[in-house]
């Protein structure tokens, strides 16, 4: 299993047009991709999950990326994080 801390960027955090970016990413791999907030788990696989989490510009978030392909999901939503989801 991979942890990897990531702060959100872009100015609304976590909203529908990047959790619809988000779940596409990550669900092109095998691995389970969670993040954990305040002390919650949310599937980063699912929209809802994505919005239930409800982050926000400037939170760090804590990654949990678990299966065969982990390096590379971690890689992907490493490079999504740092382009702020495509967005300001």
């Amino acid at each position: 299993m991979i942890e990897k801390k990531l702060q959100v960027q872009n100015e609304l955090g976590f909203h529908a047009r990047v959790a619809c970016r988000i779940t596409r990413s990550v669900g092109a791999f095998q691995s389970s991709v969670k993040v954990n907030k305040d002390g919650r788990l949310f599937d980063l696989k699912s929209v809802t999950g994505v919005i239930m989490a409800n982050a926000k510009r400037g939170d760090i978030l804590t990654i949990e990326i678990d299966g065969p392909d982990e390096q590379e999901a971690a890689a992907a939503l490493e490079t999504l994080f740092a382009e702020k989801f495509g967005e300001k």
